[in-house]
């Protein structure tokens, strides 16, 4: 038995159509974080030492969450 997650009165179909709904714009979300944070740790790479671009991912990480 599934759970009716948003009440009895909808029906099953429109239900799932509603938790696909959600669940995409989710996912969607979800891929644009992960391409803004790759995109500001691997857009502009260049050679440096370990320290240097370990500081550089870091950083790179604090800004892409703070946009989110």
């Amino acid at each position: 038995m599934k759970a009716q997650l948003y009440g009895n009165r909808v029906p099953l179909y429109k239900a799932n159509q509603m938790w696909r709904a959600a669940r995409a714009k989710h996912i969607q979300r979800d891929l644009q974080a992960t391409q803004i944070m790759t995109n500001s740790i691997f857009g502009s790479m260049t050679n440096f030492t370990y320290g240097q671009n370990s500081q550089i991912i870091k950083q790179a990480t604090v800004r892409a969450l703070k946009t989110v």
